[in-house]
């Protein structure tokens, strides 16, 4: 499987492309030229990818590198809600939905939020109901406006894991007042991403895939992607009427079941300082994240 990045390696100052084979980070950017991303190479047929990656030269040990997001700067990181009917139940018990949506439902994250493998998140002062949302998130290739379903797939070029943390006791306010979930989802660091993009063409069916999340070497849940309500077709079909998706936005498609604010012990699964927390698609990739008090980042 083609696994991409964007990386840093000693002494750089400009992004790296790469792909992660085993422990290793080929350089592609050594091959192809600084002018190369992300972007660029999703673009890319799949079979001229991997011709490329098969030649690579320079290999990195990929301890040695520091992974960023896939896209480290994406015009808008946007976020399909309430795309799980047990989710959706879970967050009406504890009064954190009033509605019953029956189209795709949306809030955006901003790019300021987004922090790649290994970050440091603070938990911030006060918040108590930290929770983990790892969802299955999409890479957008090129411009989609008024985009119809048979041909959503189209402009979509990879997928990868978004981890949709959330300070629960703020989203419970905005739900009550009837804004967005702008401040709740939109703290520092409040959106780790990655490691990888793979490319769509990889993955047999994006809607046989299993999220996972680990925290603290526990599995807290394991849920498969076919339990979407509304899948990547409709979301850019439904929402590209009248917005276009650009190059390089990430599309999160929700939260699944299982997350702390649906257990009966929520208190003791919700993020605590000293947390790892640790996102995946189970055989593809996983993303880890390290809670810390404020000070600590």
């Amino acid at each position: 499987m083609i696994r991409l990045a964007t990386f840093l390696s000693r002494g750089d100052v400009r992004p790296r492309l790469g792909a992660v084979r085993g422990e290793t980070m080929l350089d592609l950017t050594a091959a192809l030229g600084g002018d190369w991303d992300m972007l660029r190479a999703l673009a890319l047929p799949v079979g001229e990818l991997r011709t490329i990656i098969e030649g690579a030269k320079v290999a990195l040990p990929l301890a040695s590198c520091h992974v960023l997001p896939p896209i480290t700067n994406p015009g808008k990181i946007f976020c399909v809600g309430k795309n799980s009917k047990v989710h959706r139940a879970e967050l009406a018990a504890k009064g954190m939905l009033l509605e019953d949506p029956k189209e795709p439902t949306s809030f955006v994250k901003l790019t300021e939020t987004l922090v790649g493998d290994g970050a440091r998140v603070v938990r911030p002062e006060g918040i108590t109901t930290f929770d983990y949302e790892p969802e299955l998130a999409f890479i957008v290739t090129k411009r989609a406006f008024q985009v119809p379903r048979e041909k959503a797939r189209d402009y979509v070029g990879a997928v990868t894991v978004l981890n949709d943390l959330t300070a629960r006791e703020i989203q419970k306010q905005e739900v009550q007042l009837g804004t967005k979930f702008w401040v709740s989802k939109n703290m520092p660091g409040f959106t780790p991403v990655g490691p990888y993009a793979v490319p769509l063409a990889e993955i047999a069916d994006p809607y046989d895939l299993w999220l996972t999340c680990v925290v603290n070497g526990q599995q807290r849940l394991r849920v498969n992607t076919d339990e979407y309500i509304h899948r990547i077709e409709g979301i850019i079909a439904h929402f590209s009427r009248f917005m276009p998706f650009e190059a390089g936005d990430v599309i999160a498609t929700g939260a699944p079941r299982g997350t702390a604010i649906g257990q009966p012990n929520a208190a003791e699964l919700y993020l605590k300082p000293g947390d790892v927390c640790v996102a995946g698609l189970e055989g593809v990739m996983e993303i880890t994240t390290h809670i810390v008090a404020p000070g600590e980042a």
